[in-house]
């Protein structure tokens, strides 16, 4: 048999592994079909004469051969990572502006860790937030008023990139002695007669109403407010109930301030996406930037799901 030389791939392949937990979700991290991911392990298990992890195991588990390339993967993957960064501030220059737009009212919770992250490495890229809630954030990019955005739905426009970030489970939130809190998943019809707490944004940004709720002809009674905390206190006092995503909500859960619960059988997902200009797809600390925050995601929220 040709021997099968270790390669940054596998390792990349590995830590995925390890990081979903799952052989499918793990082919999706690194771009690869399942049957080339297990086809890439079966190979290096040839190779060393060692299985790697326990197959039909959920988590997987590792073997000690396995965890012993897990580790050579986290202590060699940043080093390449760094080196290629070097690279990229050789070629291309270290300065820079970068000025993010986001769509979403929780976005702040996962993105300003994954600032802080790249401040590190880009430390001469001025970063900045555009100021404000912005419904049409692909427009400030157009208008050069903004250079990366967070979006929601992908609205094919000449001269935009957009990449997929991940996956979010949205949750139903009711107070604890709440009638629906005896219910374990939601309906539609759950929603009729109650008084729905969202943010203040239009509503084909509402993906419980786009999806759950107007196909079945429901429009609730409607209450807003802007901060996250302050709807979870509007639950827990029972003036109504709500729908945000579990990564935001889990510390208030976990608090027991409210309760979640799965909304339909299929659940109700959302999606997030990067969005910037074609012109600027070669610059490497926006290219960077993308991987930062998608890693950062990752490792850091609960409950993602990969996006293709």
């Amino acid at each position: 048999m040709k021997p099968i030389f270790l390669e940054l791939r596998h390792l990349k392949t590995l830590l995925a592994l390890k990081q979903t937990g799952s052989v499918s979700l793990a082919a999706k991290r690194v771009y690869l079909t399942q049957s080339a991911l297990s086809h890439q392990i079966k190979l290096l298990e040839e190779q060393y004469g060692l299985p790697l992890f326990e197959r039909k195991t959920m988590p997987l588990h590792f073997t000690p051969a396995g965890e012993r390339l897990i580790k050579l993967a986290h202590d060699v993957l940043p080093k390449v990572i760094e080196a290629e960064r070097d690279l990229s501030r050789v070629k291309q220059g270290e300065a820079g502006e970068l000025r993010i737009a986001v769509e979403c009212h929780t976005c702040f919770d996962w993105l300003m860790p994954a600032m802080d992250s790249f401040r590190t490495h880009w430390p001469l890229v001025e970063l900045d937030i555009v100021s404000g809630f912005h419904t049409d954030t692909v427009g400030l990019l157009l208008s050069h008023r903004a250079d990366w955005a967070i979006v929601s739905e992908i609205e094919p426009t000449d001269g935009i990139i957009y990449k997929p970030l991940f996956s979010y489970e949205m949750v139903g939130l009711c107070a604890k002695d709440h009638l629906l809190a005896q219910k374990e998943i939601w309906q539609a019809e759950d929603f009729a007669d109650q008084t729905w707490i969202t943010y203040p944004v239009p509503d084909d940004m509402l993906d419980l109403l786009r999806k759950v709720l107007r196909p079945a002809g429901i429009n609730p009674t409607r209450r807003t407010s802007e901060l996250t905390i302050a709807i979870i206190q509007l639950v827990a006092s029972k003036r109504g109930i709500a729908a945000l995503p579990f990564w935001a909500v889990k510390p208030y859960l976990d608090r027991g301030y409210v309760v979640a619960r799965q909304i339909t059988e299929q659940r109700l997902h959302s999606n997030l996406y990067c969005a910037y200009r074609e012109i600027d797809a070669e610059s490497a600390f926006i290219d960077d930037f993308y991987d930062t925050v998608k890693s950062q995601s990752f490792s850091t929220l609960p409950g993602l799901s990969v996006l293709e």
